[in-house]
């Protein structure tokens, strides 16, 4: 991450702006002209040229970033704490001392998060893939000032994705942003910084086997013909544990009634032949 310290009037100001894992040393700024507070500020969410996480390569959807106008900037670059975030515990001041990214993350970023759940968001920037890569626009009419940033997870059908929040100064100039002695300190409407995003892999739990849950066909070849058998879903002989034994007795004593009725009617038969030859 990349932060700025904009000096004006002798005061130093940390100016943060997202572009990377790292962070610059801050740079001093003196501003050629004062800060137009009526001018429309365009805010770009991107993701790094050269960032090669999943999310950057394979994520089609869309990232929903909040901005909350957490300060207000007059026209000497001043920040100071919007209304609605007085005694929240953010500590704009901490910008007067050339911060590192730890103290603006403890002493603005963390209580700022806090202080804004809850809140509608100020604008939001909707990124997509556009030709490759994500990135999102949005346009605040008088706009000047200090903004909280917070990507709102995602998730895709291998990953979720989560993004770290911090703050992004509008507007900024080519001077804050190289540190080149020399280069152009108009201030500039059009700021962008990186989302920088953390995939966590989705672990699909797979359901326990039921033994109860019938085999699958069986396929069994016989010479040049492919027969498909079901398997049963029973046993084929013996009865069950708990059956009536009372169906298996009456039809043993049917079948034993009607052998005694073919042997009597043989019986007959070879009576009657007797009684033929006599």
């Amino acid at each position: 991450m990349k932060f700025f310290d904009i000096k004006k009037n002798m005061v130093a100001f940390a100016l943060a702006a997202v572009v990377a894992v790292g962070c610059a040393d801050a740079i001093d700024v003196h501003a050629a002209e004062p800060v137009n507070t009526n001018a429309t500020v365009n805010i770009t969410a991107q993701v790094g040229k050269d960032d090669a996480s999943v999310f950057a390569k394979s994520y089609t959807g869309t990232v929903d970033i909040n901005l909350y106008k957490i300060a207000v900037i007059d026209e000497t670059g001043k920040p100071q704490l919007s209304d609605s975030y007085q005694n929240c515990g953010i500590d704009i001041t901490v910008l007067n001392n050339s911060p590192k990214v730890a103290d603006i993350e403890k002493n603005i970023v963390e209580p700022a998060v806090q202080a804004v759940n809850g809140k509608q968001p100020d604008a939001v920037i909707t990124a997509s893939r556009k030709d490759g890569s994500i990135s999102g626009k949005v346009s605040i009419a008088s706009g000047a000032g200090v903004y909280l940033y917070i990507p709102q997870p995602v998730s895709d059908e291998k990953y979720k994705y989560n993004f770290v929040p911090y703050i992004i100064f509008a507007p900024t100039s080519d001077y804050v942003v190289s540190g080149v002695a020399g280069a152009d300190e108009t201030w500039k409407y059009d700021v962008s910084f990186i989302i920088k995003p953390q995939e966590t892999p989705i672990i699909v739990e797979q359901p326990p086997h039921d033994p109860t849950t019938p085999h699958e066909d069986e396929i069994v070849e016989w010479g040049e013909e492919i027969i498909e058998m079901e398997s049963p879903l029973v046993p084929l002989a013996g009865p069950k544990t708990g059956d009536s034994l009372i169906p298996m007795i009456l039809c043993g004593l049917a079948l034993l009634f009607g052998l005694g009725l073919i042997a009597w009617y043989f019986s007959l038969v070879a009576g009657n032949k007797k009684v033929v030859e006599e």
